[in-house]
């Protein structure tokens, strides 16, 4: 979307959603990032192996898995940094260490 100046007029009467990649509309008009598509495979998959689930829960139970598997991609790439950065400054031998350690240095917790 070109616009020289966000304004109130602008806010009001210009189509954001059309043109912002998370929207349905956006998805609609081929435009989208996948999201619909995301939540649509989920809540069939819920739907699937908890029938009785209403749509509020299979809502939440989404939103929780999707926390969960971010958090996970989070803290993976957290790991795979330190063990790169070890073998950088230290070597082979101590990146594997690290990688290999079962507690390991959790320091951003």
């Amino acid at each position: 979307m070109k616009t020289k100046m966000i304004s109130n007029e602008t806010i009001f009467t210009m189509n954001w959603a059309e043109h912002d990649p998370r929207s349905v509309k956006a998805s609609l008009n081929g435009k989208g990032d996948g999201r619909v598509l995301w939540w649509k495979i989920n809540q069939r998959i819920h739907q699937l192996v908890r029938p009785k689930k209403t749509l509020e829960e299979i809502t939440f139970s989404f939103h929780s898995r999707h926390h969960a598997i971010a958090l996970f991609i989070s803290d993976f790439r957290l790991e795979v940094n330190r063990v790169t950065e070890i073998i950088r400054s230290e070597g082979l031998a101590a990146g594997i260490r690290k990688a290999a350690s079962v507690t390991g240095n959790h320091s951003h917790r």
